[in-house]
């Protein structure tokens, strides 16, 4: 293969990897190189280039985690430690191997037995050069530790400010909490409002499933009022997650039993997204979140929406109404509706950990863990993902929910074997809860 064939197939395989989506296995783009006829080493160009290009699929502006596009004090903070110390150790780098590279040229010598030429000089020692790469080095860590360590300890303090909301036509006086529950393979947020949750208040050893009763429960998306700062409370129900918002501040881990305090903020409106980065288990990588900051007044809005029991049917000759009693016989054991199941719910005894609560599906945009969409692009509903889900979810979402062993507790949401037209109905009544968002945030909030 000469030097201009290989440009060319690198120049098409360097093309095509930077159209394919980036939900594209890397397993499969190195097969389509490593599988086709002729030597290996003359294949090596073409591994390189497509590597090269899949690394440059990272740098997208548009790219839903991005550590650089920061929205808050606390991300910008992270970034002024991050950016200098990647520069310091770039320039170590460049210099080290630069030296390297430049000693094994200039004092190469024949790998021959019989040579007989000049060796170059050996040098023992050099006391400049010794103080010299002792002294830099720690120099430059101690700055990096002391950096660090400010850094550290500003973007783990928490000063929330107290705020005033109305809670059912009550104002009250309201310090940004959110309890935060990690769980396979999906988020929960809690919203405590008319009372002052701290973390001796949720470590109950005889009761640790069940968080005490919060005022608003959601998932997937959790909703906060810009220029606020927020402060989390950040727990598992099961294994050990890690709660990422890199827009919005670096991450923390999500520990059962434990309650890590924590906090969120944003200068400006937006959807911010984030990704659990823990290894969890087998949904590890679909298991999304996002931070919808919203103005005050919308913010306000928001929570006197969540509030609401849910709509219920009435109309018993109704899809939505059969719908109803589909999800009172099949799912109520596990999933919660303010207004229909809340006095008898048990959800989070039934399971390990809980089902997400549906009082307001309709109103969020995402569902399955921060994984499909709700809507469709235009503004319909997501019949056929939904559909998906509720025939097979571990078709969709591999879970641990099926063909359990005796004794164990699902992870994720099982099969429960409904017909077609039951399916039918269950999304009809789904569609009925919540308020339905508006276009901008369908469009806003959109997954790939």
């Amino acid at each position: 293969m000469n030097e201009t064939s290989i440009h060319m197939k690198c120049t098409t395989m360097m093309k095509t990897a930077l159209t394919l989506g980036r939900d594209t296995k890397v397993s499969d783009l190195i097969r389509t190189v490593f599988s086709r006829p002729g030597s290996r080493r003359r294949r090596w160009p073409e591994a390189l280039i497509l590597g090269l290009a899949l690394v440059l699929t990272g740098c997208a502006a548009d790219a839903e985690l991005d550590t650089f596009q920061d929205q808050s004090e606390t991300a910008r903070q992270i970034n002024d430690l991050a950016i200098p110390v990647f520069i310091v150790a770039g320039v170590v780098l460049v210099l080290v191997c630069g030296a390297i590279l430049w000693m094994s040229i200039k004092d190469r010598v024949p790998a021959d037995d019989d040579y007989e030429g000049e060796f170059p000089t050996q040098v023992s020692h050099n006391n400049k050069l010794e103080i010299g790469w002792t002294l830099g080095p720690f120099v430059i860590m101690v700055v990096i530790a002391v950096a660090t360590l400010v850094t550290h300890l500003a973007v783990n303090s928490t000063e929330a400010n107290a705020i005033e909301v109305q809670v059912d036509g009550q104002v009250e006086t309201w310090e940004p909490r959110v309890v935060v529950v990690g769980q396979q393979w999906w988020w929960e947020y809690r919203y405590y409002l008319t009372q002052d949750i701290t973390t001796s208040d949720l470590a109950d050893p005889w009761n640790p499933w069940n968080l005490p009763e919060a005022d608003i429960v959601t998932s997937g998306q959790m909703v906060i009022p810009t220029g606020e700062e927020v402060e989390l409370i950040i727990t598992s129900r099961d294994v050990i997650h890690s709660h990422w918002i890199p827009a919005l501040n670096g991450k923390k881990d999500a520990v059962p039993g434990l309650y890590t305090p924590w906090k969120i903020e944003a200068d400006e409106p937006g959807v911010y997204f984030g990704q659990c980065t823990e290894f969890c288990g087998l949904s590890h990588s679909r298991m999304r979140m996002q931070a919808v900051a919203v103005t005050p007044g919308a913010f306000q809005e928001w929570l006197t929406a969540q509030m609401e029991d849910a709509d219920l049917p009435e109309d018993q000759n109704s899809a939505e109404y059969r719908g109803m009693q589909v999800f009172s016989n099949f799912c109520a054991s596990c999933h919660l509706i303010n207004g229909l199941n809340d006095d008898d719910y048990n959800g989070a005894e039934t399971v390990s950990g809980s089902a997400p609560d549906l009082t307001h599906f309709a109103g969020r945009t995402t569902f399955g863990g921060g994984l499909f969409n709700t809507y469709n692009s235009d503004g319909s509903l997501n019949d056929d993902d939904l559909a998906a889900w509720i025939r097979n979810p571990n078709d969709v979402k591999e879970n641990y929910a099926d063909d359990l062993p005796e004794g164990a507790l699902p992870r994720g949401m099982p099969d429960m074997g409904l017909s077609e037209r039951q399916i039918d109905d269950v999304i009809a009544f789904l569609a009925t809860l919540g308020p339905r968002p508006t276009y901008a945030q369908i469009l806003a909030t959109e997954v790939e």
